[in-house]
């Protein structure tokens, strides 16, 4: 208690890191792994450095993968860096840290990693006293959600949110504009090598707060990922007896439309003509029945035509 007043706040600190930090030790003994978290495609640096600084570039380190299945991935001997033996599933991929190797850091780098990389791996330093260092690589494939629209009513939608090709497995749900989660059904989940595909369906209602969020989350790797969707419900200016309007609507366009290409044709043969009036349609009527249309002999009682009103 007494140290701990002598020392300075920067100095307490950097003592209660040491005794935190696990620190190197031999294989077996608790407290010794090191956890490194990549997401898939990026590169991790697996570290192995002495403490007591001791030069490694003309030593043998030795590194393997132990878990789930051995493998050989990098293996330094006196300055040659030896592919005898080594994994292809890591040919080509792994690097160390030349110059580092003078200050004890016998590190590797494994690039474009993979999510089959995932696993246990030890370090090996035969020195006067054989000292072992192990690390725990998890490799994290964090798709984005997908989001599809299965059906919508004017009161209510029926959602699915798919996450496929998963690592670690990740918890996934619905939340609505407020962040609260919404009842969803029972996930379905499947799996295929090291990766999960899973589905989630919901139920949504106009007095839910829209966007709408399907949220993945990968607590192992401390990841979160989300895709939102905004749902509009229709009115029923749109739903319903709409229905039976815009069907109106379509038959009277239709109609519409028929008509005029029908006119062209009925003008040209003569059976009908059009006659053109300066007054409104009612006096383009009235008056219709003592004339006899231009350039015609069709009588006013045979006039079947169209009276359009002119300004």
């Amino acid at each position: 208690m007494n140290l701990l007043k002598m020392l300075s706040a920067p100095e307490c600190l950097w003592l209660c890191l040491a005794v935190l930090i696990p620190s190197a030790s031999a294989e077996g003994e608790p407290g010794s792994r090191i956890k490194v978290v990549v997401l898939e495609g990026s590169d991790a640096v697996l570290p192995c450095s002495l403490s007591t600084k001791e030069k490694t570039e003309l030593k043998l380190f030795n590194w393997k993968k132990v878990d789930p299945n051995e493998q050989e991935v990098f293996r330094y001997d006196g300055g040659n860096h030896h592919n005898d033996g080594q994994d292809e599933h890591f040919r080509g991929r792994v690097s160390h840290f030349p110059l580092e190797l003078q200050s004890g850091n016998a590190s590797i780098i494994i690039k474009n990693t993979l999510v089959p990389d995932s696993g246990n791996y030890t370090c090996d330093l035969p020195l006067q006293q054989k000292q072992t260092f192990s690390i725990e690589l998890v490799v994290g494939a964090a798709p984005k959600p997908l989001i599809h629209v299965l059906n919508i009513t004017e009161d209510e939608a029926r959602l699915k949110c798919e996450v496929r090709g998963a690592f670690p497995k990740p918890k996934v749900e619905w939340r609505d504009g407020d962040g609260n989660i919404l009842p969803a059904e029972e996930p379905q989940v499947s799996r295929t090598g090291e990766r999960y595909d899973i589905t989630l369906l919901t139920t949504v209602n106009r007095t839910n707060i829209s966007p709408f969020h399907c949220v993945a989350t990968q607590e192992e790797i401390g990841h979160k990922t989300e895709h939102e969707l905004c749902v509009t419900f229709s009115e029923n200016l749109f739903k319903g007896t709409c229905g039976q309007f815009i069907t109106g609507l379509a038959g009277w366009f239709i109609g519409m439309l028929g008509f005029a290409l029908v006119l062209p044709v009925l003008v040209a043969t003569k059976t009908i003509s059009i006659h053109f009036n300066r007054g409104c349609l009612g006096r383009a009527n009235s008056s219709s029945e003592k004339t006899t249309a231009p350039g015609s002999e069709t009588g006013p009682e045979e006039l079947k035509g169209l009276n359009i009103c002119n300004p």
